[in-house]
């Protein structure tokens, strides 16, 4: 299965940021944790100090509690408890809801002060309940609530004391006519940290899917000189090895790159123009001596005696170089081809004509084979005259040699809205799947020994596809499960 180096990159950029989101959200939500127990306790603590300097009734102190929870902003009353001691440890104020395990007479109450001690605060957790901005302001005095005369500042501390699942933070207050604690539990700040927490799971996902398409995007913007790589490569041919990719405004990693490709294409194109080169020089090169020696043979053919072992060997000669003439002939048109210089001489040509003649000598060469034509009439087409006949003659050839005993031959037509078909069948032996490809390769033969049974050097097919392609067709092919091979000449109507 194929895998997307873009949407790994997307995916990974997602998985790393989501990893130092989640790290920073814990991390946060902890610290405003941290911070609104802090606070807490500061409250706690300033609550108790400030009404440890006040005496009132039972009903005066439910008020307190009242208000207390109100100024704190706590949304349920039970997570606030408030206990009231005189000097002499006679309770005149405790909570409904006070747990039964912490008894107040055993509270580490703080010291109270006298009048020579210094009004600094002698508390463990300095400075949490310094007066000033965040110290609470007092209420103005009630009916039931006495001003007490003015002496030292309480003493206060902070405690924490863990009940019956509970969490509570408890702030002290002494003096030496009356004992204050005010505790919270600590579930009062949990709406908040849930609410703290729902946002960052929401946030979270929604950052990572942004994070995940900008990714994509920025991935994307990383790649495209490798799609541009991708472009080139598919774009290279052999007209087309005299591209080359700008690096002007690439990333040095990728600038590097493209100049490596770049240099490939160089290499290539001038490999191939050398290789190009030579076959169409030797191939020009060697006519005119084949040519020659095929008229000296011919005419030392005519004055040997006829039938004399002298007139059979230069027979045989003769046939080999005229074999050879038509190799340098092929190799002329193959190499015209690749540079793209093969000329086309478009004329009108009766395609339907050429086709019932080529019926009727195909009869005449294959009388062993049941040949049969279905031919549209009136099949008129643009091409070379000299090129075309040689495509459709190395079609037959080919359904001549590679056929079995008894075989058949069929040569149709059809008419298309853009081109015209012309397509040979024949029965075969069977053609192995792994030759199938090679079919149109130059010097491929299904001759594996290349012996002299089946006539022929293997360029026909690469002759006449490169001929198709030059008229702007081309030639297709197929074997089908009865082993029945045709061949599709397409040409542009």
């Amino acid at each position: 299965m194929n895998r997307s180096f873009r949407l790994r990159l997307a995916l990974l950029a997602a998985l790393l940021s989501g990893l130092a989101l989640t790290a920073f959200a814990f991390s946060t939500w902890l610290l405003i944790r941290a911070s609104k127990m802090a606070r807490m306790d500061s409250d706690v603590r300033a609550q108790a100090e400030r009404e440890s300097g006040r005496t009132r009734d039972a009903v005066g102190w439910q008020r307190t509690e009242a208000a207390i929870v109100s100024e704190m902003g706590i949304r349920d009353g039970r997570d606030l408890l408030l206990v009231v001691e005189d000097g002499e440890g006679k309770i005149l104020y405790r909570s409904s809801g006070w747990p039964a395990s912490v008894d107040a007479s055993r509270l580490p109450w703080p010291t109270p002060r006298t009048a020579a001690q210094p009004e600094a605060r002698l508390s463990a957790g300095a400075g949490a309940g310094a007066a000033g901005s965040d110290r609470p302001k007092p209420p103005p005095p009630q009916e039931s609530e006495e001003l007490a005369p003015p002496g030292p500042p309480p003493a206060s501390r902070v405690m924490e004391h863990r009940s019956e699942g509970h969490d509570w933070h408890i702030g002290l207050a002494a003096t030496d006519r009356s004992l204050v604690a005010v505790a919270v539990d600590a579930a009062a700040i949990a709406p908040d940290m849930k609410g703290i927490l729902r946002a960052f799971l929401i946030a979270l996902p929604l950052s990572l899917v942004l994070i995940g398409i900008g990714g994509w995007a920025f991935s994307g913007r990383a790649l495209r000189p490798l799609r541009k790589l991708t472009a080139a490569a598919r774009r290279v041919t052999a007209e087309g090895l005299d591209q080359r990719i700008s690096s002007h405004g690439e990333d040095h990693e990728f600038v590097e790159l493209i100049e490596v490709f770049n240099g490939m294409l160089e290499r290539l194109e001038r490999s191939f123009k050398q290789a190009r080169r030579f076959s169409a020089d030797a191939a020009h090169e060697l006519q005119t001596p084949l040519a020659i020696l095929q008229g000296q043979l011919e005419q030392a053919i005519h004055a040997a005696e006829d039938g004399s072992p002298m007139q059979a060997e230069l027979t045989g000669i003769l046939d080999e170089v005229r074999r050879l003439s038509t190799i340098s002939r092929k190799l002329l048109l193959l190499s015209q081809a690749d540079a793209g210089s093969l000329r086309i001489h478009a004329e009108p040509f009766d395609l339907s004509k050429a086709l019932e003649d080529l019926v009727e000598d195909t009869m005449m060469l294959a009388p062993q084979l049941l040949v049969t034509g279905e031919i549209a009439p009136g099949l008129n087409v643009e091409v070379d005259r000299s090129l075309l006949p040689q495509v459709l003659h190395n079609l037959i050839s080919n359904a001549i040699k590679y056929n079995v005993e008894r075989g058949w031959i069929r040569i149709s037509t059809a008419r298309r809205a853009e081109q015209i078909e012309v397509q040979v069948s024949n029965t075969s032996a069977g053609i192995p799947a792994a030759e199938r490809e090679r079919i149109f390769d130059r010097f491929f033969r299904g001759d594996p020994n290349h012996g002299r049974k089946v006539e022929g050097v293997g360029l026909g097919l690469s002759v006449s596809r490169e001929i198709a392609r030059a008229h702007g067709g081309d030639i297709t092919f197929e074997v089908d499960e009865n082993n029945v091979v045709r061949f599709s000449l397409l040409l542009p109507a």
